[in-house]
């Protein structure tokens, strides 16, 4: 009878233990990261995730996340250059490919909507894919201007890090997620480029030191 009792408790701790864990696929509807001085958000993300709660307060996820509005858009970017006092302009294409692990503790009961605090951990590939319309270019004095060549491509690994806030709901069933993130952004706070194209105040030129995220996500549980 004693070794049907234990044989018994342990089935119904394991099953409470397994009740308080479970795991979500998240939609990231939209997401922006503050990867560049100018424009700080120059990106307009989405993605999916995976959550993982292991008990009543703390979950884990991993997102991965990709920049739509560029890879979807119809045209490039024009970015100008001051060369000799004219505005020389280039076209360039922008990508981001974004990785983020992040921890979650709940500061309520997380059987229905709650705020959260936690820490994060990403890798951001930047890409850039430059182009020019020609070589030569006259000023509006006259003058013939060498026009700079641009670089062909150019990428960037930064490695963000720091807290995470949000509101969400349950994992355990459908939810809606809005989170924001900040901290430092390792590798971040340099220009890309080099030469005549290392100018104060270009656009997609010089990365952020400042890591900063928004974004808002749905997600189902079981």
């Amino acid at each position: 009878m004693r070794k049907l009792l234990h044989a018994f408790l342990l089935v119904v701790v394991s099953g409470t233990a397994a009740s308080a864990q479970s795991t979500a696929i998240r939609f990231i509807l939209g997401e922006g990261h503050g990867v560049y001085e100018l424009p700080r958000f120059g990106n307009y993300c989405m993605g999916l995730g995976m959550d993982r709660s292991f008990n009543d307060k703390l979950t884990a996820g991993l997102d991965v996340t990709f920049d739509v509005a560029h890879a979807l858009k119809t045209g490039p970017e024009y970015v100008y250059l001051d060369v000799s006092g004219s505005a020389i302009g280039y076209t360039m294409e922008p990508s981001l490919f974004s990785i983020n692990y992040h921890t979650e503790y709940a500061l309520g009961e997380d059987d229905g909507t709650h705020g959260y605090i936690g820490t994060y951990i990403g890798i951001r590939r930047l890409k850039q894919e430059w182009a020019s319309d020609g070589t030569l270019y006259y000023s509006s004095n006259g003058d013939l201007i060498a026009v700079p060549a641009p670089p062909r491509e150019v990428s960037k690994v930064l490695v963000p890090l720091g807290i995470r806030m949000g509101v969400r709901g349950t994992t355990d069933g459908g939810f809606m997620d809005l989170y924001g993130a900040v901290g430092y952004q390792i590798g971040g706070g340099k220009n890309l480029l080099t030469g005549n194209f290392a100018q104060a105040g270009m656009e997609y030129a010089e990365t952020s030191a400042l890591a900063f995220t928004i974004g808002w996500a749905y997600g189902f549980g079981w």
